[in-house]
């Protein structure tokens, strides 16, 4: 049951996430209009608007809500579900902004829905490691180990 209240925080914070992009979207577009600096050119009166701030809290209650959905349930689910935000987004600024979404838009938000569907419906049904000893022990037996060395020594031994 925990799983089922895992995926309803997670779809949650994909709508808070969603809508705090438009709340901010809505306060920029509305200090433009009042001629304030612009905040790629170095103003900051967004920093003084309530509205701004009331996107940023809700972008914050969402990554809340999105934590505790890693805690309830497995991040195989979890994680495909975060892309639902950019479809939330892109549907409210369609009728929010007035913003047009083209074909591929269209295309790109239909397959978000069935990836995430099909992720969520096919996804494996393991038990989480209860101890530090029972995850490394999952890491040597599926080759995951493997890989995480030698992306690290990859990127160690890169110019960086």
């Amino acid at each position: 049951m925990e799983v089922y209240y895992g995926l309803l925080l997670a779809v949650l914070s994909c709508i808070f996430i969603g809508i705090s992009f438009i709340i901010k979207k809505i306060s920029l577009k509305r200090l433009g209009f009042k001629g304030h600096t612009r905040a790629g050119a170095g103003g900051y009166g967004y920093l003084k608007d309530w509205l701004w701030w009331l996107g940023i809290l809700s972008m914050g209650i969402g990554e809340g809500l999105n934590f505790g959905a890693y805690a309830l349930a497995p991040a195989s689910l979890v994680t495909p579900l975060g892309a639902l935000s950019v479809l939330v987004t892109a549907v409210l600024a369609s009728k929010i902004l007035h913003e047009r979404l083209n074909l591929l838009g269209k295309i790109g938000c239909t397959l978000c829905i069935l990836g995430s569907t099909v992720i969520v419906l096919h996804a494996p049904k393991d038990e989480d490691p209860d101890t530090i000893y029972g995850l490394a022990e999952r890491l040597k037996s599926s080759g995951d180990f493997v890989l995480l060395f030698f992306t690290s020594v990859s990127y160690l031994s890169s110019d960086y």
